[in-house]
């Protein structure tokens, strides 16, 4: 009888189920400290070595909404297992890599594995939580932050005491405590109640299709522009070819009977106005992990290791404020109106002072910009997701939470391809090869000034960012305010 309560205890089922998507987060925010390193190690070039990054986010971005919608026909606790099983052996394979090319591939692998945790581990935890979700989804938030902490600290830290590979093989044991968790407390094999009749609806492989290959091609074409050009053929055929796919995945899920992504949903204010919030944050300060570690270790000379610890000041500001915003969303229902608004002033505010920036700044002052920048994200994703599940099917949840976090990925693709291209074209434009590998290697007088000017542009084109989800926030709170001034519900 002990047994079963243990099993029952509703917060004992939700840490059985966080570990698997903190491991894939740990993983995507700590690469960034070993590519350098990686880098050197296989005498590569940035761009190759960037790859390693690009590739894990293609493979997880692409297929985050297939598999969300394929958890909802066969149930969230299974696939989720099985990503599990897939991103242990990827480690694995990527801590034996031979060389960069293996070493990408494996990374992929483990983006496909990370699709499948992502878009599960959410529908997984409020099965347990129904009349408190912004409790849990905090909660979930906290432990999310804390592995944005852990990724760069320990990323940095393996890879300046010991190497790069140590860092690979770390998501092993971790992973294989996550499977054994899995295992005996999460029931992996119970169908959940929301997927009983879904695997009897013809599952929708026309939009699987159009759906992964427009947004692998527009990741890819993003990822690539900087190589060949933004005005080259390739990157103007691939945005032409990406957006053929979109509308044709927009026709098709119109008219199929069981689509992928159902689209009445963004005829919804509340899922428009959140995801729109969450987008442009992610859009507007990603390029501050990528951009951020050149300015403390070439231009500032500092470890990886203290790169990593100023960059956790942005996960560090988060658990100040989301997981009480969280609760707070439970109280208020409407509250996210203005939480959204709130957190992204907060953030343009933090994205403004980065681009200020010097060489002479202290890094405190760049820890305490990624700190606020934390601070406002957590008013905006807690409140912003309760939200969004709070007006959405049960059968939809799988594919919602798979669209959420394909959205988070694509943006931070795009925010890290714009603001290199950003950065390369302002050295360029100042007589400096367009490089991020000239920067490392420094030999070039001025060229780390060239650098900074660039860095600062970008980080002051993301402060215009977030300030346009201020803008339609509050557009839409007073819309909101004007169209239904007495019913209180979320619409």
């Amino acid at each position: 009888m002990h047994k079963i309560a243990i099993l029952n205890n509703r917060w004992i089922f939700f840490a059985a189920a966080m570990p698997g998507i903190l491991l894939t987060l740990m993983d995507e925010f700590g690469i960034h400290q070993a590519i350098p390193v990686i880098t050197d190690n296989f005498n590569a070039t940035i761009p190759e070595s960037q790859w390693i990054a690009l590739g894990y986010l293609l493979s997880t971005g692409a297929l985050l909404m297939p598999a969300g919608r394929f958890a909802d026909r066969i149930g969230y606790k299974r696939l989720y297992f099985y990503g599990l099983l897939v991103f242990v052996v990827g480690a694995l394979l990527s801590g034996f890599a031979p060389s960069l090319l293996t070493l990408i591939l494996f990374k992929v692998l483990q983006g496909v594995a990370a699709a499948m945790i992502q878009a599960t581990t959410i529908p997984i935890i409020i099965s347990k939580f129904t009349n408190d979700r912004g409790k849990v989804l905090g909660a979930f938030g906290f432990l999310m932050a804390l592995s944005a902490i852990f990724g760069p600290v320990i990323g940095g830290g393996m890879v300046t005491l010991l190497s790069w590979r140590a860092f690979m093989f770390l998501s092993v044991p971790l992973g294989l405590i996550s499977i054994v968790l899995a295992w005996f407390i999460l029931n992996i094999f119970d169908r959940d109640s929301t997927s009983v009749d879904k695997i009897k609806d013809k599952f929708d492989w026309v939009g699987v299709m159009l759906s992964t290959g427009s947004l692998l091609l527009l990741l890819l074409t993003l990822s690539k522009a900087n190589d060949f050009g933004w005005g080259s053929h390739f990157t103007i055929v691939g945005f032409i070819i990406t957006g053929v796919l979109l509308v044709s995945f927009i026709i098709w899920e119109s008219k199929f009977e069981f689509p992928l992504l159902p689209l009445h949903l963004f005829l919804n204010g509340t899922f428009l106005t959140g995801q729109i919030g969450m987008f442009l944050v992610v859009l507007g300060n990603s390029c501050i992990f990528f951009l951020l570690p050149f300015y403390i270790q070439d231009l500032k000379g500092y470890e990886a290791f203290i790169s990593g610890l100023v960059i956790a000041g942005l996960p560090l500001g988060f658990l100040v404020t989301g997981p009480t915003i969280g609760v707070l969303s439970d109280r208020y229902p409407n509250g996210w109106k203005i939480f959204l608004p709130f957190g992204l002033t907060f953030s343009a505010i933090s994205m403004l002072l980065l681009s200020i920036l010097s060489t002479d700044s202290s890094i405190w002052l760049a820890f305490t910009y990624c700190f606020m920048m934390g601070f406002g994200i957590g008013f905006i994703f807690m409140p912003a997701q309760n939200a969004i599940y709070g007006i959405i099917d049960q059968k939809d949840q799988g594919v919602v939470t798979g669209f959420i976090n394909m959205v988070r990925n694509s943006s931070t693709l795009t925010s890290i391809a714009v603001g290199t291209a950003i950065v390369t074209g302002i050295m360029a434009s100042q007589g400096y090869p367009a490089s991020l590998d000239a920067v490392r290697e420094g030999t070039i007088a001025g060229i780390h000034n060239s650098f900074l000017s660039g860095m600062t542009t970008t980080f002051l084109i993301g402060f215009f960012v977030i300030a346009l989800g201020v803008l339609i926030t509050v557009v839409s709170y007073f819309l909101g305010r004007r169209s239904k001034p007495i019913n209180r519900q979320i619409v």
